[in-house]
């Protein structure tokens, strides 16, 4: 199917996004929020979506039955995510989100009685690696996490929220992945995600900036400044042995009955190589299209609304102004489709969820 027989849902997205709040408590280096080039160290006021707005513009959504995701910052930080989740169960919609795992254990009671679907904890590698790109004692902070939810949810005998952890390689850990999942105990877990670094170089981001301000009059494109890395930190990086890593994770989970996936979805040296050498288009997964704005939102922390987790520096509106509904069909949403129809953004092949789902008109992971 192409996009040109696409049609956004008339009730809304199927796939929404929500930053519950900027604030977060760890600093970690790699991170395009808070890391060594993030977009959040210059602000000069942290935004927080006020919990009204949140639970209103979630009941909007509900006739859709929307899959929802929610992050930070920290989302386990925001104090309204209770009656958020609360909403989202009663409503019969699926809830997702990631934790950097620090308040894990003293949250496992309540997210155990809560329910969302899962919750993906944010580990990279055995404790002293993990603890160099995260923070002093995070690793264990986010391990006694997992136990006390697992724990909890042996307990009470309830299913969820299914626990994974999600492993982003960099330079500095990928020889250290499958020692790493050997040494989890994965009878806690039912998924696990490995992610290579989303990044976008120098020219791409030039290039992006040019279309955002000529194409629609955007001034400023610092959230995908943030990705902006240059291909040569990955050089030393020995594909074969990434790969193999990979496939013996992969071959790990399977006897473990535990589901994994990898982004980008393809895991050979070709297409391995040409991510990290920044050659996309020679990647298995690499294609012309995108499905993902006819099927998801996103909300940021300031109310903004996208169509993408990667090139949110185009809004389509505000909830604070409009409903998401009114957004969601307005003029500014069509007008980004109809880009994404005639052409990628020059940013696009730095999003993960471009190669895992954007050629097709399908929902996230389940």
């Amino acid at each position: 199917m192409t996009t040109q027989k696409f049609k956004p849902p008339a009730k809304g997205p199927s796939w929404l996004v929500i930053q519950l709040l900027e604030r977060c408590n760890l600093r970690c280096t790699m991170c395009y929020e808070w890391g060594e080039n993030g977009s959040y160290l210059e602000l000069s006021k942290l935004a927080e979506l006020d919990e009204d707005l949140l639970l209103n513009t979630l009941k909007e959504s509900l006739p859709a039955r929307p899959y929802v995701e929610f992050f930070g910052g920290e989302p386990l930080l925001y104090k309204g995510i209770w009656k958020a989740m609360d909403l989202l169960r009663e409503g019969g919609c699926q809830l997702v989100f990631p934790t950097n795992g620090t308040t894990l254990r003293s949250h496992a009671d309540r997210l155990v009685t809560d329910s969302p679907t899962r919750i993906w904890v944010s580990l990279d590698g055995p404790e002293e690696i993990n603890d160099r790109q995260r923070g002093r004692g995070v690793y264990q902070k986010a391990m006694r996490g997992i136990e006390e939810v697992s724990e909890q949810k042996r307990r009470t005998g309830l299913r969820y929220p299914e626990l994974g952890i999600t492993f982003l390689i960099t330079p500095d850990n990928y020889l250290t992945i499958e020692q790493f999942f050997r040494d989890v105990d994965l009878s806690h877990l039912g998924a696990i995600s490995v992610e290579l670094q989303s990044y976008a170089t120098p020219e791409m981001h030039r290039h992006y900036s040019l279309v955002a301000h000529d194409v629609f009059g955007v001034t400023s494109t610092p959230h995908a400044a943030s990705y902006v890395r240059d291909p040569k930190i990955f050089a030393d990086v020995d594909v074969d042995e990434l790969v193999r890593q990979l496939l013996a994770v992969r071959k790990l989970c399977e006897a473990n009955n535990v589901r994994f996936w990898t982004r980008p979805e393809t895991v050979d040296t070709g297409t391995i190589a040409a991510y990290l050498a920044a050659d996309w288009s020679k990647m298995n997964d690499f294609h012309q299209r995108c499905a993902i704005p006819w099927r998801y939102a996103e909300i940021s922390a300031r109310g903004e609304v996208t169509t993408c987790h990667t090139f949110y520096d185009i809004t389509i509106g505000n909830i604070h102004e409009q409903s998401l509904l009114e957004i969601w069909q307005g003029d500014r949403a069509k007008k980004v489709r109809d880009h994404v129809r005639k052409e990628l953004f020059p940013i696009c092949p730095t999003c993960s969820r471009f190669y895992s789902l954007g050629a097709h008109p399908v929902g996230p992971q389940g």
